[in-house]
């Protein structure tokens, strides 16, 4: 009697135990069969082909002594369901895969390809006025390196002729401001940022406007009360005003309002504000887009093809520059957002294009192909969300203080170093001891599948990225503590380093 109820105690958990099994395996595998190389898959592929599959063949030695018995006729169809939903599930993801085309090849820049990351750490927490001193800290730091921030004819440590802005440049600034606290960029580094702008040495005479997509969230103007700086108050239209007051074309541009709104090119004749789409890629899962619009101070701006001119019917992408302005932090679905992950603000998950999905496959990626990498990607670290799967919300609380700053033209790079070496510290100094879905490491974790992808679009596009550590030169800086006017530590510190 006792062995008769553990056999049927056993049996009825081996099925419970494979239920969940394949139930775990269609929702974390979703579409892509390629993710059973993940071990949780491989895990759940053999506790639902054991719990399955042992009972099956148990129920045939039992029909061999039992030919009569209905427990054992019972016992071979539930396995053999079993087996049959999970294969069949199987075969039907890898159908869906297949439907979709082949996996972009893994390309690589350049065997003397040097992708330069500049990070800046201990940022003082104040600003001064409408300074954002840790910015500053970082032009001397680029400088050093020779990526001058300013275009102009006389050389100094943070100018030169071959500097990134020039006077009259007109310039967008893609900040986060899909969610509140300190889930979007803070707000006194974009008021530095600015600053910087329009304390051009040759004077500047260009125009500056801030953008985001929040998508299915509204951005409320860009006057939250609930904003990411020391003054909590001090929103996006604050930091816009500021700088009208004191005379500069500096505005704001909400792309969410123009997300459901398909146009053709300003070359087309078509004036309105909107998107223009690409045809569906297979590839890539979904269809490449970008926004096209006229500011508030009547420039027309093709994100792809820079600034019409209605009069000569021709656009000058040289004087149209691009400022990529993310926050690092975690994403409970794609593992990590930072410079990459911020275009999905770019593009509209609207008009069918399938966008938000479509991140694990590099369309975000192919979006940079089309429109080119950012002139400068400046990565907001100063306050992360450090909690693996619990971003890209982040609520004051939860946030995580690391006054760091992180700067590059190349943005695979510095999402690869950023993680690695900020993120993935953050998780361990808030006890966490995995994180499996933000892994740096690990090229089947949701980070690494988007950012390689990623990196593999942009390539494909004779645009020079890389996901390779070995070719990433990192200069560091970090900031002294003053007190009482007096620097506190090793003044050394101030030296630039490549780990």
């Amino acid at each position: 009697m006792r062995r008769s109820f553990l056999h049927r105690w056993f049996v009825a958990n081996a099925y419970v135990a494979g239920v969940f099994a394949l139930c775990w395996l269609l929702l974390r595998s979703g579409s892509r069969p390629s993710r059973l190389a993940y071990p949780c898959q491989q895990a759940a592929v053999s506790t639902a082909t054991l719990a399955f599959g042992a009972p099956l063949v148990a129920a045939i030695l039992a029909l061999r002594r039992k030919l009569a018995s209905l427990q054992s006729i019972v016992g071979i169809a539930a396995a053999a369901f079993g087996l049959i939903a999970t294969f069949g599930a199987w075969g039907y993801l890898s159908r869906v895969e297949a439907s979709r085309g082949p996996r972009l090849p893994s390309l690589q820049a350049p065997a003397d390809y040097r992708a330069e990351v500049f990070h800046v750490s201990g940022c003082p927490q104040d600003p001064i006025e409408d300074r954002f001193p840790c910015f500053e800290s970082m032009l001397e730091l680029m400088g050093s390196q020779g990526l001058k921030f300013y275009n102009a004819p006389t050389t100094t440590r943070i100018s030169g002729p071959d500097g990134v802005l020039a006077d009259d440049d007109v310039i967008v600034i893609k900040i986060n401001y899909q969610w509140a606290e300190r889930g979007g960029t803070n707000t006194d580094l974009l008021r530095g940022v600015i600053r910087g702008i329009v304390d051009h040495p040759s004077g500047f005479t260009g125009e500056i406007v801030v953008c985001e997509n929040a998508q299915f969230a509204s951005v409320e103007n860009f006057d939250r009360a609930d904003n990411n700086a020391q003054d909590q108050a001090l929103s996006p239209s604050d930091v816009v005003s500021h700088f009208q007051d004191l005379g500069y074309n500096v505005s704001l541009f909400d792309w969410t309002s123009i997300r459901n709104t398909r146009v053709d090119e300003f070359s087309a004749s078509d004036l309105e504000d909107g998107y223009v789409l690409y045809p569906w890629d297979a590839q890539l899962n979904g269809a490449v887009s970008y926004p096209k619009f006229q500011t508030s101070f009547g420039t027309y701006i093709s994100l792809r093809d820079g600034i019409w001119d209605p009069v000569t019917e021709s656009y000058d992408r040289e004087h149209l520059k691009f400022l990529n302005l993310p926050v690092l932090k975690s994403h409970s679905i794609y593992g990590v957002t930072a410079n990459i992950k911020d275009y999905m603000g770019v593009v509209t998950r609207e008009l069918g294009t399938n966008s938000h999905a479509a991140i694990r496959y590099g369309l975000l990626g192919a979006h940079l192909g089309e429109v080119e990498l950012a002139d400068l990607n400046i990565l907001d670290a100063i306050w992360i969300n450090a909690h693996p799967n619990g971003g890209p919300s982040t609520n004051y609380g939860e946030a995580s203080r690391r006054d760091e700053l992180i700067v590059s033209i190349d943005p695979v790079a510095a999402d690869l170093w950023a993680t690695e070496n900020i993120l993935i510290p953050a998780f361990r100094d808030n006890g966490y001891t995995s994180w499996p879905r933000a892994d740096p490491k690990d090229p089947n974790s949701d980070f690494r599948e988007y950012l390689d992808n990623s990196a593999d679009a942009i390539l494909a596009a004779g645009i020079e990225v890389t996901n390779d550590p070995e070719h990433i030169d990192a200069f560091s800086l970090r900031i002294p503590i003053l007190i009482d006017g007096f620097e506190s530590g090793d003044t050394s510190a101030w030296a630039s380093e490549v780990p």
